[in-house]
């Protein structure tokens, strides 16, 4: 596997520019291996990749940003993985966006901040991490925008309420429509500083739910359905707007739940944030350029799934030249057995929208002008090396305007 890897980031360095182009990178670090909230964040990341992060890297890649996901769980999640991980992040300055979004147990950070301790799967209180730290050291590269998000207790733990969105669950391919796509460029690159979330304020807990689209959390779910209920129907969003929303949308949902109620009366939860953001012009189109490699946590696969994103983010880019995009995938396509079968994942659930080998993949989203993005869900390695196995996740482009999901 350490060979394939450093075959891939070869393969992308031998292919960067002197100039490189302007990325979008994402931090998640989500516990899924709790025996409490385990289940309900491993859909949480599930549907987190499916409704915002695909639909932001899509819009971004029109404006001609490279993508770059650094995604932790299960065992990898540790106060000492993202201790490591923040120091050794760099971006570049003034033109580079980057987002971090924490799931996962946490706790107030008494007497120092109203932003919480995310516990980072540990039990030990000497080595929970500060959201206050991992949102000053992202801010401190000067990056265009920073947002830090932590979907914690900011006191205790929570039980499980309901709610139903009013989007339904796609079993389909993503489709994007041209109002969303644009509300998203709006909020992501007409503004530059940094603004820090957090889902609940001291000392209230987070509370989960469930939804027709899984187990999650109200401040999620809150999240999700302004991307894809609310954005398209506004023409000038601003990121404190639509923070009021979520805020709204999840103080109701918390007061209105009769299990949780029940069992706590006068319960509330009340996302805080503090936004030191400004309008800025949209910074021009550029043609996306294969990145250096940045620095990724010390494991094979997740290295691999990080270069995998990023190759296939490339291949897919109505953004860069057909030629080009057609030499990366020869060059990728030999990194694969032959006759290997990739599988197209629906946007909800695990249902396989389409099979296609390998060959015919790459051929077709190396050509494709309606393909918006590819992103990797899971994949497989065999005894020699090799991907034997590849989900990925593919958004298209949604001619019809207005489109609701």
């Amino acid at each position: 596997m350490k060979k394939l890897a450093i075959i891939l980031l070869v393969l992308l360095g031998a292919m960067a520019t002197q100039v490189q182009a302007k990325t979008i990178h994402w931090l998640t670090f989500i516990d899924t291996t709790d025996p409490n909230v385990g289940e309900t964040d491993q859909n949480t990341r599930k549907i987190l990749y499916a409704r915002w992060i695909d639909l932001v890297n899509a819009s971004l890649k029109e404006q001609g940003y490279n993508v770059n996901i650094i995604d932790i769980y299960g065992s990898k999640t540790s106060p000492e993985n993202c201790k490591n991980i923040i120091n050794d992040f760099d971006c570049k300055q003034g033109e580079d966006i980057v987002v971090f979004y924490y799931v996962g147990h946490g706790t107030e950070n008494t007497g120092t901040s109203k932003f919480p301790l995310m516990l980072m799967a540990s039990s030990d209180v000497n080595k929970f991490i500060p959201h206050d730290w991992v949102h000053n050291k992202l801010k401190s590269l000067n990056p265009r925008l920073t947002v830090t998000i932590s979907m914690c207790c900011n006191a205790r733990q929570g039980a499980p309420g309901r709610i139903a969105p009013t989007f339904s669950p796609n079993y389909g391919n993503a489709y994007i429509d041209q109002a969303t796509s644009e509300s998203i460029k709006k909020l992501f690159l007409e503004y530059t500083g940094d603004i820090k979330i957090t889902s609940a304020t001291p000392p209230e807990s987070s509370w989960g739910c469930n939804s027709n689209i899984g187990l999650t959390d109200f401040f999620t779910l809150n999240l999700l359905i302004q991307f894809n209920e609310q954005l398209p129907k506004n023409s000038n969003p601003s990121w404190v707007g639509m923070m009021q929303d979520v805020k709204d949308g999840v103080s109701s949902d918390v007061r209105t739940c009769e299990p949780i109620q029940l069992r706590f009366p006068g319960t509330t939860q009340t996302p805080y944030w503090e936004s030191n953001l400004s309008s800025a012009s949209r910074p021009s189109v550029t043609k996306p350029t294969p990145p250096d490699p940045t620095p990724t946590p010390k494991d094979d696969k997740t290295i691999m799934k990080t270069e995998l994103d990023r190759v296939l983010s490339f291949i897919s880019s109505t953004s860069v030249g057909d030629d080009k995009r057609a030499e990366v995938a020869d060059k990728l396509e030999s990194l694969f057995p032959r006759n290997m079968v990739v599988r197209m994942m629906s946007q909800d659930g695990n249902v396989v929208v389409d099979k296609e080998t390998i060959s015919t993949f790459l051929g077709r989203i190396s050509t494709s002008n309606l393909l918006m993005n590819v992103s990797v869900v899971d994949f497989d390695m065999n005894q020699d090396g090799e991907i034997s196995s590849l989900k990925v996740r593919e958004v298209y482009k949604k001619k019809k305007a207005n489109y609701k999901f």
